[in-house]
């Protein structure tokens, strides 16, 4: 019996992943001022410990990232293009994200990505402006997208 406990305390080989993941963004949320060596080898770190991580800890290392002062640019881009599930805290939140990075997001934006930029409170003109743009472009595809919907049913 005290063997299985034992076992308890082992952390399984999925989980060592998550826990790398979490220290790194922890340990990187602790710098007051991250400097630009500091920015890089976190962006370098992080999207391979992200990729190996579970479903749960990606979710709350975005959180914990949409709370930062600095992330580096390459790592907000990576995290905005994830699915809406994981992103959306960090786009409806993050002050990080410049303009051009949610300018970047809406260019290939799926509409519940577009959806997560329009829901943040400190949007700018050309941000507005993109959205508006977004938006008519959608409306205008759903027509053609009904059409090849139709003449797939029907073959």
């Amino acid at each position: 019996m005290a063997d299985r406990f034992r076992e308890l305390e082992r952390p399984q080989s999925g989980r060592q992943k998550d826990i790398v993941l979490m220290a790194t963004v922890s340990s990187f949320e602790s710098l007051a001022r991250p400097g630009h060596s500091d920015l890089r080898q976190f962006a370098e770190l992080f999207e391979p410990l992200y990729l190996a991580s579970s479903e749960e800890a990606r979710r709350q290392a975005v959180a914990a990232l949409s709370r930062c002062r600095a992330i580096p640019e390459p790592t907000a881009r990576f995290l905005a293009r994830q699915p809406i599930g994981v992103a959306a805290i960090l786009i409806t939140g993050s002050r990080v994200l410049s303009d051009e990075t949610l300018l970047a997001i809406l260019a290939d934006a799926s509409p519940d990505h577009a959806r997560a930029v329009a829901l943040r409170d400190d949007l700018s003109p050309r941000l507005v402006e993109a959205l508006v743009g977004h938006h008519r472009s959608a409306r205008s595809r759903r027509p053609a997208e009904a059409a090849r919907n139709a003449e797939a049913a029907e073959e």
